[in-house]
C-alpha cells in the first residue's frame, strides 16, 4: 500500500504507481519506492558498477542522518536500497525527495553516456528495455531475459503441478502443528481478551505443518489450511471457555478435593443453562468473526502467490 506521501512524491516526479510501488527514471537512474513496515524504502538501479566514491556519495546521506541503512546487495554492483525509519510521524517526504534528485543527478553528471540496464541475470543490454510486472514489481528487462525468465517460471510451474498432492498427510500434520495454538487462545481467554491473533497463529502453524508434509499449496491446499484455522478457532475458543470456567472454580472453597474430571463435568453440564450457554456463543461467533477476517487476508495472499507467476508489460 502507498501512502499519500509517497503518492504525491510519485506524481511530483512524473511517475507510474502500482498500488505497490512507485517507479519511473531520473535522467538514467532507475528509482522505486514505496512504504514498509515503520520505514520507507527506496531502490535504485544504476546505469553503470559504482567505484568507491559512488558508494561514499551514497552513504554520505547516512551519516548526515537522512537514511537508516543504506544497503548494497552482495555481488549486485548496480542496486541499492535505502531505508528511512518512521516510528511516531511520517518521515519527512522532502528529504526523501532531496536524496532522490541527488543521487540520480550526481549519476547522470558522472556517467553521461551511460543508458539504463537491463535487470537480467548478468544482463548488461541497454537497447529495447521495456517493464514487465511480475508479482506487482516493475522489472527492466531487455526481450532475451523475459524470454528466459518465462521460460523459466513455466518449467518451474510444470514441475509443481507434478508434485504429489500430499493432502492427507499435510492436513494431518496442520492439525498437530495447531495444537500449540490452543494454548494462546487459553492465555488470551484468560486474560479476558477475544483472541483475533490467534486466528493468524492458527493459520500460520496449519501452513507450517501443511509445508513441512510436503502437501502441495495449490488451491486446495491453502483452503485445507483456510479450513482447518476456522475448525482451531472453534476448539480453541470452546476448550479455552471450559477451562477458564474449571480454574475459576478451582479457587473457590466448595471445591477443595473435587476430582478435576467431575469439574469439566460439571462445566460442561454447565452449557444447559441458557445464560452460559448465550455467553460461550457469543464468544465464538466474536472469535469466528475477527480470526475468520484474519485468516480470509492471509488465504487470499497466499491463494495469490499458489497460482502461476504471470508477467505483463507494463
Amino acid at each position: 500500500m502507498i501512502f499519500p506521501g509517497l503518492k504525491k512524491l510519485g506524481k511530483e516526479l512524473g511517475f507510474k504507481n502500482n498500488g505497490h510501488l512507485v517507479y519511473g527514471f531520473i535522467n538514467n537512474t532507475y528509482v522505486a519506492f514505496m512504504d514498509g513496515s515503520n520505514r520507507k524504502i527506496v531502490d535504485f538501479r544504476f546505469p553503470s558498477d559504482l567505484d568507491e566514491e559512488d558508494k561514499n556519495k551514497l552513504l554520505s546521506w547516512k551519516k548526515k542522518g537522512y537514511a537508516k541503512n543504506v544497503i548494497f546487495p552482495e555481488g549486485n554492483l548496480f542496486d541499492v536500497e535505502f531505508e528511512f525509519m518512521e516510528y511516531f510521524v511520517p518521515f519527512k517526504i522532502s528529504k526523501i525527495k532531496e536524496v532522490i534528485e541527488d543521487i540520480a543527478n550526481y549519476i547522470n553528471e558522472k556517467y553521461a553516456d551511460k543508458k539504463p540496464v537491463c535487470c537480467g541475470e548478468n544482463c548488461n543490454q541497454t537497447e529495447a528495455l521495456s517493464f514487465y510486472g511480475i508479482n506487482n514489481v516493475p522489472v527492466l528487462l531487455c526481450p532475451s531475459c523475459k524470454m528466459k525468465l518465462e521460460n523459466m517460471i513455466n518449467n518451474e510451474y510444470e514441475e509443481f503441478q507434478e508434485q504429489p498432492n500430499n493432502y492427507l498427510k499435510g492436513t494431518l500434520a496442520s492439525i498437530l502443528f495447531s495444537i500449540p495454538g490452543h494454548l494462546l487462545t487459553f492465555f488470551f481467554f484468560w486474560l479476558g481478551r477475544i483472541a483475533a491473533v490467534s486466528g493468524l497463529l492458527y493459520f500460520y502453524l496449519a501452513q507450517k505443518g501443511f509445508t513441512w508434509a510436503k502437501g502441495k499449496l495449490n488451491k486446495i491446499g491453502v483452503l485445507i489450511i483456510s479450513l482447518l484455522s476456522l475448525i482451531n478457532t472453534v476448539i480453541g475458543t470452546f476448550i479455552s471457555y471450559i477451562a477458564v470456567v474449571v480454574i475459576k472454580i478451582l479457587k473457590l472453597p466448595e471445591a477443595e478435593g473435587v476430582p478435576v474430571s467431575s469439574l469439566i463435568r460439571f462445566s460442561l453440564e454447565s452449557l444447559q443453562d441458557n445464560e452460559v450457554r448465550r455467553e460461550l456463543f457469543v464468544n465464538l461467533g466474536l472469535s469466528l468473526i475477527l480470526c475468520g477476517i484474519c485468516i480470509v487476508i492471509k488465504m487470499i495472499e497466499l491463494l495469490k502467490s499458489s497460482g502461476k507467476t504471470k508477467i505483463n508489460k507494463l
